[in-house]
């Protein structure tokens, strides 16, 4: 099923104009993408003050959309040794 038919098939369903239900549907996954990219991941932050984000989407019917500290930490690290890479230094392990 297209995303057409299916704009097509909630709008029926619900009485709504089809350019509505469009415009709803891609509203709410603005309000998400603007919400995670809000988020300061780039920055270093500390534990306390990443817990204090509350990085996470709970989407119904879908599920949760998260970022662990664990993840955010290897990907921090991940960054930095491409970054060393990329500049011509080496990794040293702590």
């Amino acid at each position: 099923m297209t995303y057409d038919e299916i704009i097509s098939k909630v709008a029926e369903s619900t009485g709504y104009s089809k350019k509505l239900v469009d415009r709803t549907y891609k509203a709410y996954w603005r309000a998400i993408r603007d919400y995670v990219t809000a988020m300061p991941f780039k920055q270093d932050l500390t534990d306390e003050e990443f817990l204090a984000l509350r990085p996470n989407v709970n989407i119904p019917s879908i599920g949760k959309l998260y970022v662990s500290l664990n993840k955010y930490k290897r990907l921090k690290r991940q960054g930095e040794i491409l970054k060393e890479k990329k500049n011509g230094t080496t990794h040293q392990e702590d």
